[in-house]
Parts: structure tokens; sequence; C-alpha cells
């Protein structure tokens, strides 16, 4: 092994041994390998980094990071060290140190395709899709097969709504990496968004043949199929609204014309004059729905799957609270004390709610209203549609209020958004409890 002067390292085989137990999944054996070479060899940076990377597979990220810097007081040109603590920084959300730590790898090895990679997607978390772009071109105009550079070209493309420029990264991460999961995936969805139907099953197929335990591509191969499930796979809403946080609201509220909060909130006030006490916002979003209703009530509560949601909407600053929760989990296992829970275009991501409609019935302290939307269907029912989504008819809401005990006091159909060119027919419900 080439030596460099001022530290010391292990043997060429001591240190293959260190990476096959890494790269085998055997994490705590390589803990205490590396821990006993660092014993003999005290000044290996290379040793100190891959105990690092060790930390960080446990989600060590502190102790990751530490073992980095060490390395890096051995041999403080060391790339890869950066690198890698941009990686336990932007993992563990802080974002602009890690940009720093990815732009110092880059200024000591301008080469490093990684490292630009890693750069774009701490740039795409922020919401620098331009700077993102740039970065993810560098990696590729470096390493022409670099599948995951392509992915994540295919990402930005695809989040800016340039879905053919997309579709080709995707295809050519695929090229490059057949067994590449996440980019059938996507590839799926562009073919899906664009109609090709076919070409988006082949893809999602393709997804579960390298992937057998990717929910959210069974989910639509389901909806597509026209198979009803009772519920998307555990994960498929949070994975979804954490991808599409960032631009979630320039979307849904200036491409798509989506006004169910506004819609809802109407609704309220012109059943009701009365303020609206304690307000539950029971999938709250970007906090679209909190803003509406802010002004009009004593406490303002949001839950959410999505983190990178409930980030968002507490930039709002309307909330009292907001909490990572599942509705179900939260409605079993937290006070029910609300004058209003309302549900703004949550329940298309449910499907069966006779577990929600129960719990809030059994569990709530004082009676209330439940104020929510649907897509609505005439069909009876509920049903899993193309988009992925679930649709609710008027006479299935019905049969849950009959045997719940609760009362309808509004029923409306209105317009909720627009997709693909289409208007959304949504159904409107305020109900007593």
């Amino acid at each position: 092994m080439l030596k460099i002067p001022g530290y010391e390292d292990p043997t060429d085989q001591q240190l293959q041994n260190l990476l096959t137990l890494y790269n085998g999944g055997a994490i705590d054996e390589a803990l205490v390998a590396a821990q006993q070479l660092l014993e003999d060899f005290p000044d290996s940076a290379v040793v100190y980094n891959i105990q690092g990377a060790i930390n960080a597979r446990l989600e060590q990220f502190d102790l990751a990071i530490q073992s980095y810097l060490k390395a890096l007081k051995i041999k403080p040109d060391y790339a890869q060290a950066y690198n890698n603590i941009g990686v336990s920084l932007r993992t563990t959300g802080q974002l602009e140190p890690a940009i720093e730590s990815y732009k110092q790898a880059l200024m000591i090895r301008p080469d490093y395709s990684q490292a630009f990679n890693n750069l774009g997607i701490a740039l795409q978390d922020k919401g620098d899709f331009k700077g993102a772009e740039h970065n993810f071109q560098n990696a590729i105009e470096i390493d022409p097969n670099y599948a995951e550079a392509y992915y994540n070209l295919g990402l930005v493309f695809q989040n800016k709504d340039e879905l053919e420029i997309a579709k080709v990264n995707y295809l050519k991460a695929v090229e490059i990496e057949p067994n590449y999961a996440e980019a059938h995936y996507n590839l799926g969805i562009i073919f899906q968004t664009m109609g090709e139907i076919n070409n988006a099953l082949i893809c999602y197929k393709n997804t579960l043949v390298n992937k057998p335990d990717f929910g959210e591509a069974k989910h639509l191969i389901d909806s597509l199929s026209g198979n009803t499930t009772n519920a998307p796979p555990k994960g498929y809403v949070e994975k979804l609204f954490n991808t599409y946080a960032k631009n979630f609201e320039q979307s849904l509220v200036d491409q798509l014309k989506y006004q169910t909060p506004q819609i809802l909130a109407k609704m309220i006030r012109d059943k009701f004059n009365d303020p609206l006490g304690s307000v539950l916002d029971l999938g709250c979003g970007t906090g679209l729905m909190g803003k509406e209703l802010s002004k009009n009530c004593d406490y303002l509560e949001g839950i959410d799957l999505s983190d990178c949601m409930l980030e968002e909407a507490k930039k709002k600053n309307v909330y009292n609270k907001l909490r990572q929760y599942d509705i179900v989990e939260y409605l079993t296992t937290e006070p029910l004390n609300f004058n209003y829970l309302i549900a703004a275009d949550v329940f298309v991501y449910v499907g069966e709610l006779s577990d929600i409609f129960r719990l809030i019935k059994c569990r709530s302290h004082r009676t209330g209203r439940l104020v929510f939307s649907t897509e609505h269907t005439e069909k009876a029912g509920y049903f899993l549609e193309k988009s992925g989504r679930y649709s609710h008819s008027k006479s299935y809401i019905e049969g849950l209020c009959s045997a719940f005990k609760y009362r309808i006091c509004h029923f409306s159909i209105s317009n909720l958004r627009k997709e693909n060119d289409k208007i959304i027919c949504g159904g409107l419900y305020l109900l007593e409890f």
C-alpha cells in the first residue's frame, strides 16, 4: 500500500477484511474490527473514515462525524472524509453545513463525481433545483456511467414537470443499472402521467422484480389493474409527500388550482357563525387548511405522516402544535377533545374509513363536527382509482354515518382541482357526532 507521510495504515489485507465485514452487513463485527485496528494503527485516517461509515450505518451520526474529523486531523486533504461528513449532516437535516462539506471535498478533489452527486441531492433538498441540476450534470460529465446521478437528474426534471427529459434520464439509469428499482418505479410514474399505461405497468412490475417489497409499485399496479384495496401500503403516502413537499403548494395551488381548504372553510362559516374552538387538522400537509382556519379557532393542532410536509406547515406559524402521526394511530392513542376534526383531501389516501369514523365517535370527549372532502364517485362504495388515490361515494359515507351515529349536516359536490387537464370532482361533508 502507498504510504502517505505523517500517518500509518494497516496492510491491504487487513483493510480488505474490514471492508468485507462492512459491505457484507456484519456491522457490529466491523465496528469491533475497526476499533481493534485503531489500537494497532492509531494514526490511520483510512480506518477512522471506515469507522465513521460504520457508525453512520448504525445511525449514530454524531459518532460518525467524530470519526471523520479524526481522519481529517490526520489527513487534512482527505476528500472522502469531507464527503462522508456531508452525508451524515444531510441525513440529520443539517443542509447548509452538509453543502459546505461537499464543497470542501470538491476543492480538494475537483473530479469527485460522488461529491457532485451528493451536493446535488442536498441542494435539491433545499429547493435549489437549478443548482442540483448543475451538480448532477457535473457528476455525469466526470462519470458517464453514474446511474444514480442520472436518476437524480431525472427527479429534478420530474419536479419541474419536464417529463420527456426526466424519462430520458431514468431510461439511462436503468440501462446502466438494470436492477435499479427506484429508477424503474419513477419511470413508471412518468409513463403513467403521460397516459402510457402499459409501459407504466411494465415499469412497476420491473420494480417488483428487483425489489419485491416495493409497496408503492404494488399499489399502483393494483390501481391500474382495477384492484381496490382497503388502504395503500405502509409508507406509500409518507414517501409520496416527502418527495413533493418542497414544491407541493406551487404545483397544487398555482398549476392545479387547488381550492379545497378555501371551500371547506367557507362551508363551515356559511353553516355555523360561531367560533370554531379547538380544531384538529388531520393530514395537515403544508398547512393550507390551517391557514384558512387559524383566525377563527382558539387552538389548532395538525398531524401528518410526512415530516417534510410538517416542516413546510411550521413555516406558516399558525398551528399551536404539529406532530408526525398516522391518523389511526393518533385517534387510537391521543386524547380527543376537539370541536372540529377536519380532513382536506386526506381520505383519498386512506380507502376504508370505518376505523377513523369509529375512533372519532367512541374516543372523543365531547360532541363535535367532522369536516372532510372526498374524490366523489356515483358508484356505491369506494374505489382505488388509476391515480393511486381513492374515491368514495355518498352512499358509502351515509353507511358509515348510520353505523357510527353521525348526522350529515351538509353535503355538496364541488370541483376541487385540475389533473391532466381534467377537473377532479369532490364530495364535501360536514358531520356532527
